[in-house]
């Protein structure tokens, strides 16, 4: 076991002033990084933050949005009292009431993913809902790409090599976003043919992606169907739809399905959250292509990239503290 050196004492801040927002991550939270450790909602957040903020280029970031573990416990805690005003209310919108102010700047109608973190008895899994601004499937050409990743290339050089996954992803996150004003969000295409449905980690040989809405569960103990979540999410989204748009909206199953992809397992009790981190980071770098089920991802990554990720993450928050010392060094002579 790893052990967390002691003369750690330091508080980094990820992303530091002047950015928003920024999380505090501490001597104490990096010893969940030890082998056999449940990683807290503090890791979980800074690096989903990290993945965010210096891994994707900016119009890649500003098409998905990244909710933080809080979300989904908030969205689902059990009321202590119903105030007059929510007693007579469907339980949908009381429990929208509760993160209302979540999206209060954003548009997630306007969005092609969002990504849900949740901790459900223990153990982490993710949500990633697609598309909840299309009303049915629709089919596109992939946008050009290069061989490698332009934002892999670029934090390649900004932490000198010592964490990054060594992929080389024909398939970068960016081929499913349209450049601003070309979008056709919320119009209908053409149904996918199954000739087009194969296997996502084969994308060299295709030239079109298959797009609809649904909700995603990436969960590395399967088995779980998650209905409920699915169910909470649907419900979500369809009051965000009714107090943004100021109209009626179904998100049910049948506009917006539900599905478990066969996903890379875990093969211990431990490192749920470590898993949650790579389908994020998997996700970005090489996503699937087509989201009609069954989505088969089983040999989406090695299982060598999660058995170092604690130690990677560990490597990283150390760079950055070391980086934000020398800036707060530089500014104080």
């Amino acid at each position: 076991i790893v052990e967390i050196e002691s003369t750690f004492k330091g508080i980094i801040l990820y992303p530091p002033p002047p950015a928003r927002g920024g999380i505090s991550v501490t001597n104490e939270d990096l010893h969940c990084l030890n082998e056999g450790e449940f990683l807290n909602d503090v890791i979980i957040d800074f690096y989903l933050k990290y993945l965010v903020s210096a891994m994707l280029k900016e119009e890649d970031a500003n098409r998905s949005h990244m909710f933080s573990s809080f979300f989904y416990k908030c969205l689902t805690q059990t009321e202590q009292r119903k105030t007059p005003c929510s007693e007579d209310l469907p339980v949908k919108k009381r429990r929208h009431n509760r993160v209302r102010t979540w999206t209060r700047n954003v548009d997630l109608f306007q969005k092609d993913f969002i990504f849900v973190p949740i901790n459900e008895s223990a153990h982490w899994f993710l949500a990633v809902i697609c598309f909840p601004g299309l009303e049915d499937l629709q089919q596109e050409p992939l946008s050009p790409h290069s061989p490698f990743p332009a934002w892999l290339e670029e934090a390649e050089s900004s932490l000198d090599k010592c964490f990054l996954m060594d992929y080389t992803s024909p398939n970068p996150m960016s081929l499913f976003f349209s450049p601003p004003g070309s979008s056709t969000r919320g119009q209908p295409g053409p149904e996918c043919n199954e000739s087009e449905q194969q296997d996502s980690a084969d994308v060299s040989s295709q030239s079109t992606t298959c797009k609809q809405p649904c909700i995603l569960i990436m969960d590395s103990l399967g088995g779980h169907v998650r209905s409920g979540v699915v169910k909470i999410l649907q419900e979500y989204l369809e009051v965000e739809w009714e107090v943004r748009k100021g109209s009626l909206r179904s998100f049910s199953e049948d506009s917006m399905r539900g599905s478990n992809p066969q996903v890379p397992q875990q093969d211990n009790y431990s490192d749920c959250g470590v898993y949650l981190l790579q389908y994020v980071e998997s996700f970005f770098q090489n996503p699937p292509k087509d989201f009609e089920p069954p989505m088969d991802l089983k040999e989406w990554f090695p299982l060598m990239l999660v058995k170092r990720k604690r130690a990677d993450i560990r490597k990283l928050v150390l760079k950055i503290q070391h980086q934000q010392e020398d800036t707060n060094d530089s500014t104080s002579i």
